[in-house]
């Protein structure tokens, strides 16, 4: 051993000082690499646990949580039922004051491959949730720099109560945030990296994104204004970028060219609802325009931190949308983002200085307010959850971002060597923040609005109960529905209220006669019959009653007081 060492000493002598200095930058970079790696695998674990738990919050008691079908869900069910029979998919489906058809379209594929139930009609809102789960925590990586940011991006939109909610619905602005997230991803990781193909990817995300979901039509306000930062941000920009912006609006124009055109040729696909509940409409503002804007405004902008949608079919009435820390980080990433924005402007102005904050700020702030507006121009329901869920990615993006900046201000001190243990504590204290408001978003969801028993007449489940009491009924007994519910007319002449049934019936138990009550006949009865009423209708009865006088009137509740209670009349 003595004789290896002097060796090793007369060796280390031999040795020049650069090769010294580039073995000493060797065995670094290897640590270094070493690292790097350690934490990369951490947070790659880290992610997956995030992942894990957006899938279990988004699948966990699907089908019967929420306890009914809503009829917007079943129409969409029973759409992609047609199309599945006629071979007729369409781009807009005009059913229920009218749709973008890919939702549908993709219901219909899942019911092909998977057979109808619940799950596949749900299964497409739940991927999108997930995925959007992935794209935000990307998208805050590509933003922010840190692997940090984009796990308490995700974990927030994971454990988000807003998000949970109408991902376990099959709704088809699910498909919203989902897009949006991945554009701006994609655009953003372009810039960065130079590659063609990332800008093809964004254009494509954009593109889709009106197949989608009706509030996607403001979108473009939003690219409107990134375009401005980037000219104010960087020199040459356009001379530099024209390719790039070129490859991505060709992108999007020939993915959505279809939606386009068939909005060319049936202007009036394009208007549907909004018409009918806009904020300058004088039937709804009643001729106070200024006061119903007023109104939307600050109830909107008022929901992420003081009093969210009171439905309970969107939200838990009484709480904000942003639960708990997460709505005070949202406020703190909204006070920087606009100080970045007009410091930015100033020091462009003063001394030329330009910086990506000043495009982040932009990008994010106006995401916010664009998406937004299709609950500022409205003023039905207010605020209104399910049409702002466009702002959702952007709002929990905003608080990631506040808690970055907490982070590094805790880093600055642990490297300006703070003798009290406060920067310690403060991210060991903003970690448990993080995981609280986590917390209290499934929380939420899973005990105290699961509880409610408001949320069964908000899913409509006496209709989900009718459906289920006919396909237990004998193949032998005639079914009859009298569908007197109410709501928009459809295709096939009934209410969308009586779609629920007709979907969750269509292949368990087919032969069931469906009828309005102007419609109905009972001479057409045939014995053995069981006649189920949407609604109490004693009209209906009397009708039955003078035909058979020895039918029986049955109210039917599995859930007695929670408003899941339907009338079947027993024909012998």
């Amino acid at each position: 051993m003595k004789k290896r060492t002097n060796i090793s000493a007369k060796a280390g002598k031999n040795i020049s000082p650069q090769k010294k200095n580039a073995l000493k930058d060797r065995v670094v970079r290897v640590w270094k690499d070493k690292s790097f790696m350690r934490h990369k695998f951490f947070f790659l674990t880290l992610a997956a646990v995030i992942f894990a738990i957006a899938i279990l919050a988004r699948t966990y008691h699907i089908t019967t949580l929420p306890p009914g079908v809503y009829p917007d869900e079943a129409v969409n069910g029973t759409d992609a039922l047609n199309a599945n029979e006629t071979g007729h998919y369409q781009l807009f489906y005009p059913n229920n004051y009218g749709r973008e058809g890919l939702f549908m379209n993709l219901i219909a594929l899942g019911f092909k491959i998977f057979g109808v139930s619940v799950i596949t009609l749900k299964m497409w809102s739940v991927l999108f949730g997930v995925l959007t789960v992935a794209g935000v925590m990307l998208l805050a990586r590509e933003l922010f720099g840190t692997y940090r940011t984009g796990l308490v991006a995700g974990f927030l939109y994971a454990t988000s109560f807003w998000a949970i909610n109408f991902n376990r619905i099959s709704f088809r602005a699910n498909m919203l945030p989902f897009v949006l997230v991945f554009t701006f991803y994609f655009l953003f990781k372009g810039l960065r990296e130079k590659r063609f193909r990332d800008y093809v990817y964004a254009g494509l995300f954009f593109g889709l994104g009106i197949h989608g979901y009706i509030a996607f039509r403001i979108a473009p306000i939003i690219l409107v204004m990134l375009l401005l930062a980037f000219l104010i941000s960087k020199k040459k920009f356009l001379r530099e970028y024209w390719k790039p912006i070129l490859a991505f609006f060709l992108a999007a124009f020939f993915v959505a060219l279809p939606m386009l055109l068939d909005f060319y040729f049936h202007p009036e696909y394009f208007a549907t609802r909004s018409e009918s509940v806009s904020v300058f409409s004088p039937k709804v503002n009643q001729g106070h325009l200024a006061k119903a804007l007023w109104e939307s405004a600050t109830k909107t902008f008022g929901m992420f931190n003081f009093q969210g949608d009171q439905n309970w079919r969107h939200n838990f009435p009484g709480q904000p949308e942003l639960q708990s820390w997460t709505g005070i980080f949202f406020l703190i990433g909204i006070i920087i983002l606009i100080y970045y924005f007009f410091y930015w402007i100033y020091q462009g102005i003063k001394s030329g200085q330009r910086s990506q904050n000043f495009v982040i700020s932009v990008l994010l702030l106006s995401w916010l307010v664009a998406m937004l507006l299709p609950g500022l121009l409205t003023y039905e329901g207010l605020p209104h959850a399910l049409r702002t869920i466009g702002a959702l990615p952007a709002a929990i993006l905003i608080a990631a971002f506040a808690v970055e900046m907490i982070f590094r201000f805790l880093d600055h001190l642990k490297t300006r060597n703070f003798r009290l243990p406060f920067a310690q504590l403060g991210r060991a204290a903003l970690i448990i923040l993080i995981v609280w408001s986590g917390f209290v978003g499934v929380k939420t969801y899973f005990i105290d609005w699961a509880s409610a028993p408001q949320i069964h007449a908000a899913f409509s489940q006496n209709f989900k109960n009718m459906a289920l009491y006919l396909n237990n009924l004998p193949p032998g007994v005639n079914k009859y529905v009298v569908a007197n519910a109410g709501g928009q007319i459809m295709d096939d002449g009934l209410p969308v209220s009586a779609e629920v049934v007709k979907l969750l019936t269509y292949y368990p138990t087919p032969g069931i006669i469906y009828s309005r009550p102007a419609d109905f006949d009972p001479q057409s009865l045939k014995a053995p019959a069981k006649v189920v009423l949407m609604y109490y209708d004693g009209e209906v009865i009397a009708k039955i009653k003078s035909v058979f006088p020895n039918a029986l009137v049955q109210k039917l509740d599995p859930q007695p007081g929670n408003g899941t209670d339907y009338y079947v009349i027993n024909v012998n």
